[in-house]
């Protein structure tokens, strides 16, 4: 489903990431974690175009990015959905609004595209936004503004929006590092349950051992820019975790 083949990048010369390669076959929940600065976010930027690597190739779904065309962003964009750790909505507009926005990077060129853009969105899409604001339990929220909302309610709305363009694969930047413990739990569920029931592929960049080891089977670890690990949750050892984050508090939070 991914495939990233030595990928480099840097910013104001400094390697972020150095040489980076990994691929992930097609429905899998793959954790990524790694201390800040590693090149954690860079990576699932680079999967969705959102970032430019200096060298390097991707491939999604058998189809390299070309990041000079528009339409080849545009196409990737179309299979894959972004999740943020601080939600990117409209705080202003209603929870329907925002999720129904989600629609503009899956519909093409043309009146129904125009429509949208101005906030006059389609029949169709507003019945499937319903439909998805229920699947993620906040329905009855459809018509408040965001920025009423909790902010696991908030990231509720956040992931019915990123469904909204029926993605293939679903990029998590940190989605539960504003929530508290119980919501965290909450929303890691409802990431896991779309990747079973949805068959979507999903990346998610966590700084929670404890919630690596209860939800994924297979993590990746950066540290200054390279994989240093990849492979099975429960294999990871306190040894590794001082090793990616080299300081002693790591090996006690994942044992924990």
């Amino acid at each position: 489903m991914v495939i990233m083949e030595n990928i480099r990048k840097g910013f104001n010369g400094k390697n972020i990431l150095d040489g980076v390669d990994f691929s992930v076959r097609s429905g899998e929940a793959i954790a990524i974690i790694g201390p800040s600065g590693s090149g954690k976010t860079t990576m699932i930027r680079i999967i969705n175009g959102f970032v430019v690597p200096d060298s390097g190739r991707v491939i999604v779904k058998n189809k390299e990015i070309n990041y000079a065309k528009k339409c080849s962003l545009r196409s990737i964009r179309k299979r894959v959905g972004m999740i943020y750790q601080l939600f990117n909505l409209v705080e202003r507009s209603s929870v329907l609004q925002n999720v129904m926005s989600g629609s503009l990077g899956r519909l093409d060129k043309g009146l129904g595209l125009v429509s949208s853009t101005i906030g006059l969105f389609p029949k169709r899409e507003k019945e499937k936004a319903l439909e998805l604001l229920r699947y993620v339990d906040i329905e009855d929220k459809a018509d408040e503004r965001v920025d009423r909302l909790s902010g696991g309610q908030k990231q509720r709305v956040a992931i019915a929006r990123a469904l909204m363009q029926d993605p293939e694969v679903l990029l998590a930047d940190e989605p539960i590092a504003n929530l508290d413990p119980k919501t965290s739990k909450r929303i890691m569920e409802l990431l896991l349950r779309i990747n079973m029931q949805r068959n979507i592929t999903v990346l998610c960049v966590l700084h929670h051992p404890d919630i690596v080891k209860e939800y994924f089977n297979r993590t990746i670890a950066l540290k200054n820019g390279k994989i240093c690990y990849d492979g099975d949750t429960l294999t990871i050892t306190q040894d590794h975790i001082q090793h990616i984050y080299g300081f002693n508090e790591g090996i006690e939070c994942i044992a924990a």
